[in-house]
């Protein structure tokens, strides 16, 4: 009898102990429910491949994957495919495509075919400039697409065939002769918008270009240039429509509407409009339209490599080869090489010079940048100073 009321003894404080850490418990599981439901809203939300996520939205996002303490290990596969898509989405805003690129590697090990995984990996590849994998994912994607998605994706394909590639040896000179070199970039990146009035552009392309140089107009890391190839005839037209659609980057007009030097013969840009990205090393990052996420987010992370902000991630062609860089850091202050023979070298009194000069061109003081340009021509012979300043002068005043 004292067995059995032992045993009734324990089977109560079993209870009690139960009724007492019941609460606890089912709000445990209550609250780890609640948090699946809050990710995959939050999926929902900035895992989309259609709009460029703020850097804003992903720091939020951030701090709330920190709050829930997920472990990856025991979510179930769907939830952990969310989770490393938002992941994916988040690194693209930050500007870190080297984690980008590497998450969405993981993405694709455990699930090659999802649709979603897909597309977070274009994206990715299209930050890092890995032509091969975004061609992959491409091929993926449009099976099965129709209509207008059919025909951007096959778009895109086309232009990802550039991506990787060291870019054409040409300098850009702009109407004032602000020179851009497409190689020996330093620490600046280039952003080219290849253009002519007979070729309409989507409206949201021009919005898009505008909203990209009032973001970045005051980095000190990207560089903006329009390249027109219209007639000669066309070319005031090309002029006015630049300026109404608020064109306040530097164009440089080709006055030719075939076999343009830069626009075709460089570039092979064919019909514009379109827009190339070439990184601060002279490899082309990125082809396409400023309005397309892809190339948003390959400038974004071009920029903030050239800052020293993440790791330099080396573009890689559509056949896989990759280049080979010195360095895997930017290095803005390192010392420079030694001077090649027949390289020109520079001079910091001389640059200095010259952009006074410039400045002096640009707000109409036209004999005062006159004066500097003869200036460094005639007091440092022999630098790249003296060789553009000779280049305005032969331009504008001996033409």
């Amino acid at each position: 009898m004292l067995l059995y009321a032992n045993r009734w003894r324990r089977v109560g404080l079993v209870a009690a102990v139960v009724w007492c850490i019941w609460p606890a418990v089912s709000g445990a599981w209550a609250q780890s429910a609640a948090t699946l439901r809050e990710l995959n809203k939050l999926h929902e939300r900035i895992a989309d491949p259609g709009k460029v996520l703020t850097a804003k939205d992903a720091r939020q996002a951030t701090n709330r994957l920190a709050e829930w303490k997920l472990t990856p290990e025991k979510l179930s596969p769907e939830d952990r495919a969310r989770l490393g898509r938002i992941e994916v989405y988040i690194a693209l805003a930050k500007g870190d495509a080297k984690a980008a690129l590497e998450r969405a590697r993981s993405l694709l090990d455990e699930s090659a075919d999802d649709a979603a995984g897909c597309e977070a990996a274009y994206l990715a590849a299209c930050a890092a400039g890995d032509a091969k994998l975004g061609s992959d994912m491409l091929k993926k994607l449009t099976k099965g697409a129709k209509g207008d998605r059919r025909r951007r994706l096959s778009q895109r394909r086309r232009w990802i065939r550039g991506v990787g590639k060291k870019a054409p040896e040409v300098e850009i000179r702009a109407e004032d002769m602000t020179a851009f070199r497409t190689t020996r970039r330093g620490d600046r990146v280039l952003l080219i918008d290849f253009w002519n009035v007979l070729s309409t552009r989507e409206d949201d392309t021009s919005e898009s270009l505008r909203a990209l140089r009032e973001e970045y107009q005051h980095s000190l890391h990207v560089d903006f240039v329009g390249v027109n190839a219209d007639a000669e005839t066309r070319v005031p037209e090309a002029k006015e429509f630049a300026k109404e659609s608020g064109y306040v980057w530097k164009q440089r007009y080709e006055y030719a509407a075939a076999d343009a030097p830069i626009t075709h013969q460089a570039f092979r840009a064919g019909k514009p409009p379109w827009q190339v990205l070439i990184d601060t090393f002279g490899y082309v990052r990125s082809i396409g339209s400023a309005r397309e996420p892809g190339f948003q987010y390959a400038l974004r992370a071009a920029i903030a490599e050239a800052r020293g902000d993440y790791p330099v991630v080396l573009p890689r062609t559509r056949d896989g080869k990759q280049s080979e860089r010195a360095s895997a850091k930017i290095e803005p202050q390192a010392k420079k090489p030694a001077q090649q023979e027949g390289e020109l070298r520079s001079d910091p009194d001389a640059a200095a010079k010259l952009n006074l000069a410039r400045t002096y061109l640009k707000t109409g003081k036209r004999t005062d940048a006159k004066r500097l340009f003869e200036e460094i021509v005639r007091n440092y012979p022999g630098t790249l100073e003296a060789k553009e300043a000779r280049e305005y002068l032969d331009s504008i005043w001996n033409p």
